[in-house]
């Protein structure tokens, strides 16, 4: 077992200002993991980013075993805290370093936020527009719902107004066509993801709805994906009669937040020292190299991605 410290961003847009300790103001500890403001002192008080610092240390085999335990405990605070704090707060993109005790190497996972990337809104989706329009097949409801899809954040919100989307349609069906909802959902669907996803009481759609969250077996498909899919093939194909609408777009449902350029290393400081920090060498980092005049440099990683 080797002993690490790992270091990671907290995107927080609610202070952190538990000041118990008044050694280390704006900061508390919870099941083993020191929470901290990114950057508070009593002069300017909280200021910069809107982040947290987590620090914490364990024994693990390796540092992917070391994050994940990090990551388990984080599945279990970070909601608790959304609820609490009633504000955004999420850790998955964030950067993080990880430190092996006592070593002159650590790992770094960095993380950029960008700006998202549109498409192009041309003749042939001019031409969508002007059919959909005038297409009384489709109810308004279902549109609306979509417009949420598009501009929601998050997996499982993303899907539970998919699925009200397509049941907003579903109580606008052709009956003579489609007798039963599941027969208009396997037009649009297939037969196979509509039975994961509408089939019964177990099938996905009815287990978010109440309460039953993400099973193992339901992070082997995104689903996001495959719907979304399937849902513009339905349109080209059965309301538009032509691919007027873009199929395998790139990224689909593009939003301007949440955007991230992501990477991971190895490295070490210039001067063989074993003490990191990471808020330190996020500022030395320009996204793809150490400043020509920093503390720190890039080593290959190829072996120590196996034995670090």
């Amino acid at each position: 077992m080797n002993t690490y410290k790992i270091e990671h961003k907290i995107y927080a847009i609610s202070d952190c200002a538990v000041m118990k300790d008044k050694n280390r103001p704006a900061s508390f500890q919870v099941e083993e993991v020191n929470f901290f403001h990114w950057d508070f002192n009593f002069r300017d008080g909280w200021k910069g980013d809107d982040a947290w610092l987590a620090v914490f240390s364990v024994d693990a085999l390796n540092y992917i075993d070391a994050i994940n335990i990090l990551w388990k405990k984080f599945a279990l605070i970070i909601p608790r805290i959304a609820l609490i704090s009633q504000s955004y707060i999420e850790y998955i993109s964030e950067s993080f370093l990880i430190h092996k005790t006592n070593e002159p190497i650590a790992f770094l996972r960095f993380a950029r936020n960008v700006k998202g990337g549109g498409l192009m809104f041309m003749e042939n989706e001019q031409d969508a527009l002007n059919k959909l329009l005038n297409d009384k097949t489709i109810p308004d409801s279902f549109y609306y719902y979509w417009n949420e899809v598009v501009n929601t954040n998050g997996y499982s919100s993303k899907l539970l107004l998919m699925f009200s989307a397509l049941e907003a349609f579903a109580h606008n069906r052709d009956k003579k066509i489609f007798p039963k909802p599941k027969d208009l959902y396997t037009k649009i669907l297939g037969t196979d993801l509509t039975n994961e996803i509408f089939s019964d009481k177990n099938s996905l759609r009815n287990r978010l709805v109440h309460g039953e969250y993400f099973n193992q077996n339901d992070h082997k498909k995104n689903y996001l994906k495959l719907v979304h899919e399937k849902v513009v093939s339905f349109f080209n194909e059965e309301i538009l009669k032509k691919k007027l609408i873009a199929e395998n777009v790139v990224s689909p449902q593009r939003h301007p937040f949440e955007n991230h350029v992501v990477g991971e290393l190895f490295f070490k400081c210039k001067d063989n020292r074993v003490f990191f920090n990471l808020k330190d060498i996020l500022n030395n980092f320009d996204g793809d190299r150490f400043k020509s005049d920093g503390e720190y440099e890039i080593v290959d990683g190829k072996g120590l991605s196996k034995t670090y």
